[in-house]
């Protein structure tokens, strides 16, 4: 198996891309402003950054949040759209101020199914009014970070990564290109709760971009009363949804889910959740092969990133540990990830994901 390993890294570098060693940041602009989103890399490991970004105040575009502004492609009234932007919850990159009372500026397009303007989450470059721009301050007790290249979803409380869950963004297709979730930054604005998607119904609804929401993977109310889950919990992990963002409901260890995040922004509207583009080429972090995990020695078939997870019976816990980089070599190599307390993904499933990102830019 180490041998293994060893040919597909050598594979990975000797590709001929350049952009692995690049930095991804969320927007192609400079603002030079202290712990912009923008501006920000895409970098899970700097917990201090992600959290000075969450917390920093946030440009947005003045009006009702289920309404529409627009970016046009020359400073000056009657010029063509070239984007669409939410009001009130969508944050907008200001690269330029000018004389003339018009910013340049730039963001991921909030185009929904019949805009339009046809740029479905596309990073666009444009002008506003500036007196139509506002700069508010957000929540400071969490933050969430949305990664559309690994499928999670991360908590942070008080400049503190908290738990991770796995959730599915937009599927899109060639007839649907709006499923897209749009990219970005944002703040959760309203507390939808239940609603019907077709024939699924969705608990725990947070609003944060007019048709985008964060919520409890939809279960399908059976004639009994049974939530069924089956049909869309089975792609969480990756894209599945019209666009909203689908969060785990299974416990992790901590005992966090959807619900715990209703419960507990229960009063904290206003806090950022910001969406992380999956550019091609960008790449997922192999963890540390000294990365403790843990599994159930009698007969358990999951890893697990907790030695209490939820999704154990209380008989067989504490779980055994043993460390990422044995998950290769027997007894280990059969066991899947767990459900409830989203372990790190196996090394060659990274591998798969990284070179399918490395492919896309072909």
């Amino acid at each position: 198996m180490l041998i293994r390993r060893l040919c597909l890294i050598l594979l990975l570098l000797c590709l001929p891309v350049l952009a692995l060693a690049e930095i991804y940041t969320p927007g192609n602009g400079l603002c030079d402003k202290p712990d912009c989103f923008w501006e920000t890399p895409m970098n899970l490991r700097d917990t201090e950054a992600i959290w000075a970004m969450l917390t920093a105040p946030m440009t947005v575009v003045k009006g009702n949040s289920r309404t529409q502004a627009y970016l046009l492609a020359e400073p000056e009234k009657g010029a063509a759209r070239v984007a669409e932007v939410t009001c009130s919850t969508q944050g907008v990159h200001v690269l330029e101020n000018l004389d003339n009372g018009w910013s340049r500026v730039e963001c991921y397009s909030s185009s929904f199914s019949g805009s339009p303007v046809k740029a479905w989450n596309q990073l666009t470059e444009g002008y506003i009014q500036t007196d139509k721009l506002e700069v508010i301050s957000v929540k400071q007790n969490f933050g969430l970070v949305v990664d559309k290249l690994d499928q999670r979803l991360y908590i942070y409380e008080s400049g503190e990564l908290v738990d991770v869950l796995a959730v599915s963004t937009g599927f899109v297709t060639k007839g649907a290109p709006y499923n897209e979730t749009r990219s970005g930054e944002y703040i959760l604005n309203s507390r939808t709760g239940t609603f019907m998607s077709g024939n699924m119904t969705c608990d725990y609804g947070i609003r944060f971009n007019d048709g985008d929401l964060i919520h409890e993977v939809p279960h399908l109310l059976e004639d009994n009363g049974y939530k069924n889950y089956w049909y869309c919990e089975r792609f969480l992990g990756e894209k599945a949804s019209h666009g909203c963002i689908r969060v785990q409901r299974l416990n992790t260890a901590k005992g966090i889910n959807m619900k715990w995040l209703w419960d507990h922004l229960r009063g904290e509207m206003g806090t950022r959740i910001i969406i992380w583009e999956d550019w091609p080429g960008r790449t997922i972090d192999y963890p540390d092969d000294s990365t403790p995990v843990y599994y159930n020695p009698k007969g358990g078939q999951n890893y697990h990133s907790a030695e209490n997870c939820t999704g154990v019976k209380d008989e067989y816990l504490p779980l055994t540990a043993f460390t990422y980089g044995e998950l290769d070599t027997e007894p280990y190599n059969k066991l899947t990830a767990c459900e409830y307390c989203v372990p790190p993904r196996r090394f060659e499933d990274i591998l798969e994901i990284n070179l399918a990102s490395i492919d896309r830019m072909e």
